[in-house]
């Protein structure tokens, strides 16, 4: 169950404004909605916040021992693009929580990380390492960066890029625009879009293809909503945008 929560916070990566907040819920299958997340942003100062929280609801809630997963970014903002000075991951369930803190040195182009293992409230263990790669954006960043990369929506593109977060090796992630009669196809699973991405993890969420996530975004660059294809068992796994406020 534990994969899921990393679709959560992909399907409600992409969201351009000053400050925002929004609320995306997923559903899957005969379980229906299986969790929410709310994504806040915020930028003041030359510097950037985000934070996403995400819960288990239902009986995805249960199955997974009332797991929530809180990530955060925080850093700076040079020419427009966030850089990472941090990325964190607190997750809580049954009883247990990790908490991993990313600290990026782009100078010395190195991430190292803190983790510590609790149980019942005690720390159990502890460790510090560092990445067998570098990235300069974790995966809360690239996806608030990725329109500077793509460029124009409607033109082909494909690159694999790197981010915290992602592949656990390597941090491969691959970002896609869907053009031409591909396009088509996708219209009529997620509606009418201004923009269709496909996101490759390279992690078999759910049993599907490599985890590959399909993405609508309106002209802002918000995702509206998103799918990930062909699960066992299921059949499609679906995001969609419930709410959402942002100020310029």
């Amino acid at each position: 169950m534990k994969r899921w929560i990393l679709l959560i916070v992909l399907f409600s990566g992409i969201v351009f404004a000053e400050s925002m907040h929004a609320t995306y819920k997923i559903e899957y299958g005969i379980f229906g909605k299986m969790g929410v997340s709310d994504a806040y942003l915020t930028k003041e100062n030359g510097r950037y916040e985000i934070r996403m929280v995400a819960k288990a609801t239902g009986l995805a809630k249960v199955l997974s021992g009332g797991r929530v997963e809180v990530y955060g970014s925080e850093g700076r903002i040079v020419d427009g693009r966030l850089v990472p000075d941090t990325f964190t991951k607190d997750i809580k369930r049954s009883g247990k929580r990790r908490i991993k803190v990313y600290r990026f040195d782009h100078d010395k182009r190195i991430v190292t990380f803190h983790e510590e293992n609790y149980r019942d409230g005690k720390l159990k263990d502890e460790k510090n390492e560092t990445l067998p790669y570098y990235a300069d954006n974790d995966i809360l960043s690239l996806y608030f960066n990725v329109a500077g990369i793509i460029g124009e929506c409607s033109e082909p593109f494909a690159k694999d890029l790197k981010a915290v977060g992602a592949e656990k090796r390597t941090g491969r992630v691959r970002v896609e625009t869907i053009t031409g009669g591909a396009r088509d196809a996708l219209k009529r699973s997620l509606g009418e879009s201004a923009c269709y991405l496909k996101v490759t993890i390279y992690q078999k969420l759910f049993g599907s293809k490599g985890g590959e996530l399909y993405l609508s975004l309106d002209r802002n660059f918000v995702v509206q909503r998103a799918l990930l294809k062909d699960v066992i068992m299921f059949g499609d796994i679906r995001g969609k945008l419930v709410h959402l406020d942002r100020t310029k």
